[in-house]
């Protein structure tokens, strides 16, 4: 009996191979009207599994934006700026970044600029300030403020009390080179920018 089941099993597969061969060949369609029927073999063999035309599901796109770096940001340095406002409760400065030139370089960028260097010769630095952006920066606890004419502040908050009475109202007489490290402010050190007599 397994024989005749062997033997039957075997004649199947022999007679789908020879059908399919046959309709491949286009052997079973003479009007050529109409499709031509589609020939699926069937697995012989009990451990065969489909395979699957259709591709892996994708994952769905992430809805996380990533975060996107602040172009106006300042890379860790030193930084000329004029100081234009103080915040005592927030710890914070806002400056205003600027170009210094000194020497024979001041000479030139006051030409460029149209001023007058007769205007301007005496004073320690030329001052160009082409861009009106300013920063919010946080200063940083352990932050060292150092005036002109002053010790180095003990502390933030009187380093920022004696920062704000020096430039409020706002004075153009003096800079602030400003030491930024993973953005926040670490240094702020008071310059002079205008001849002093």
């Amino acid at each position: 009996m397994r024989k005749l089941v062997v033997f039957i099993a075997a004649a199947l597969a022999l007679g789908l191979g020879i059908t399919g061969v046959y309709a491949l060949a286009g052997g079973g369609s003479s009007s050529g009207a109409g499709p031509d029927p589609v020939i699926t073999s069937v697995p012989t063999s009990p451990t065969a599994t489909p395979t699957s035309s259709t591709p892996p599901a994708t994952p769905p796109p992430s809805t996380t934006a990533s975060p996107t770096p602040d172009p106006t940001a300042l890379a860790d340095g030193t930084y000329p700026t004029f100081v234009r406002a103080v915040d005592l409760d927030g710890a914070t400065v806002e400056v205003d970044v600027l170009q210094i030139f000194v020497g024979a370089e001041a000479h030139q960028a006051a030409i460029e600029d149209g001023v007058s260097w007769n205007d301007v010769r005496f004073n320690p630095v030329y001052i160009r300030n082409e861009n009106p952006l300013l920063r919010t920066l946080p200063v940083a606890r352990d932050a060292h403020i150092k005036l002109l004419g002053m010790c180095e502040a003990p502390s933030r908050s009187i380093g920022l009390k004696q920062l704000r009475n020096e430039t409020t109202p706002f004075t153009d007489t003096f800079y602030y080179d400003v030491t930024v490290v993973g953005g926040s402010v670490v240094g702020i050190t008071q310059k002079i920018a205008v001849a002093a007599c």
